[in-house]
């Protein structure tokens, strides 16, 4: 991954407005109010949305312009059927457009994409969230700021490059933090950041979940679904994570995504487990996926949140784990020999488990598509989700408009 060092008297990435000795190195001190944008007299905020009306014309005309890019299928290969990212240059600010609003920071802060999605996880979970956090100590934060203040403290101390950036293969800490800030980027960027998921993100205790629900949001958006949320007001029935339609074939699906809590662990209460005597049972899970009686044929993301190792060798074994399979089988002989889960995609996402300097791990998946659905769908439309997933941890590193950005360097899973 690549990004611009921060120097110890320069503004503190976290967007704080404080200089960087004085905030994620130290206790907070109070925070400068942000004040209105005028179109023409930027004042130097590390990262901020001003309001539409006061963002210059010339801006607007060109993030208009980039967003009509059609997609190239090299990138899709690599990042999914997303939205390139958008960024120009304006009196020495760069304006990076995120769906429908607009973000800048000093151009010289901002060489790389990287730079952005450092900065844009407290832009969007908000001034207070971030003072709370600062104010916490080290080991009592939220996951995401644990991962931060790792991260940043790791790539500071690499060597510079010959263009002045600096470059590392990501730790597991650096790389939990900048895939959920790209997938957080990825799902606002392209659809609608629902405001219950963003809440329910930003609380420690129900992190957990809804990061896995963010990861399937954004897998489903990179493999060509649009997403609609379901409506939570209504208690009649038991509603799936959300709804995706896939767009060239018009296929509706139900997503529920689940993930398996340990204690000791992405913020649960608790000892952490050892690793041989962790829980291999997910039926549980499973059934209450299945339980909600989903309108449509029924996909299920399944965190497994083991240590690498373990989630290895629990993934990798073919045919799948005796545990998984009994699962599959009861709940098929419950639904007259028929599957009520047409996808279930098996993901273990281990960076959390790694020491703060230890290089992130591989990934690890296990999927099944069933040959007995209840709700028959198109397996090739099924088998994009696979795919689909297999992307997380590709990152783009070049912004628009910037010097060497005819290449891309994944900022990924090594």
């Amino acid at each position: 991954m690549k990004h611009e060092k921060v120097g110890r008297n320069e503004p503190c990435p976290c967007g704080s407005g404080r200089k960087y000795k004085k905030c994620c190195w130290g206790r907070p001190q109070p925070a400068a109010t942000p004040q209105p944008i005028p179109s023409q007299t930027l004042p130097p905020f590390e990262v901020r949305e001003p309001p539409r009306d006061q963002v210059p014309p010339e801006v607007l005309k060109q993030a208009a312009r980039f967003a009509h890019q059609s997609l190239n299928p090299g990138r899709t290969s690599r990042y999914g059927q997303v939205r390139p990212e958008i960024a120009m240059e304006f009196h020495g600010y760069r304006f990076v457009a995120i769906g429908s609003k607009l973000i800048y920071m000093p151009a010289d802060r901002c060489r790389f994409f990287t730079d952005v999605l450092i900065a844009y996880v407290p832009q969007l979970f908000g001034r207070d969230w971030l003072e709370q956090e600062i104010a916490k100590p080290p080991d009592e934060r939220h996951p995401a700021m644990q991962w931060r203040v790792k991260g940043i403290r790791y790539m500071n101390a690499q060597p510079k490059l010959a263009d002045g950036a600096y470059s590392a293969l990501p730790t597991g800490p650096l790389l939990a933090y900048m895939t959920l800030a790209y997938d957080l980027y990825v799902v606002d960027h392209n659809s609608r950041l629902d405001a219950r998921l963003l809440g329910r993100l930003k609380q420690k205790d129900q992190f957990q979940g809804a990061r896995h629900e963010l990861f399937a949001e954004a897998t489903c958006l990179r493999a060509g679904f649009q997403i609609e949320h379901e409506n939570e007001a209504d208690r009649s029935t038991r509603h799936a994570e959300f709804t995706a339609t896939h767009k060239a074939t018009g296929l509706k699906i139900s997503v529920e995504a689940k993930s398996k809590h340990r204690p000791g662990v992405l913020g649960r209460a608790g000892v952490r487990e050892p690793e041989d005597s962790l829980s291999l049972r997910f039926g549980k899970l499973l059934n209450d996926a299945a339980a909600k009686d989903a309108p449509h044929p029924l996909v299920v993301f399944m965190d497994v949140n083991m240590p690498f190792q373990s989630g290895y060798r629990l993934l990798s074994r073919r045919p799948p784990h005796p545990l998984i399979l009994q699962a599959l089988d009861r709940m098929r002989k419950e639904h007259d020999g028929k599957d009520p889960i047409n996808l279930l995609l098996f993901t273990n996402h281990p960076q959390h488990y790694t020491k703060d300097e230890e290089l992130a791990q591989k990934p690890a998946w296990l999927t099944s598509i069933s040959q007995m659905p209840l709700k028959p769908a198109r397996v090739d439309v099924l088998w994009a989700l696979t795919q689909a997933a297999n992307l997380y941890g590709n990152i783009p590193t070049e912004l628009p408009g910037t010097a060497g950005n005819a290449k891309t360097t994944a900022g990924a899973a090594v």
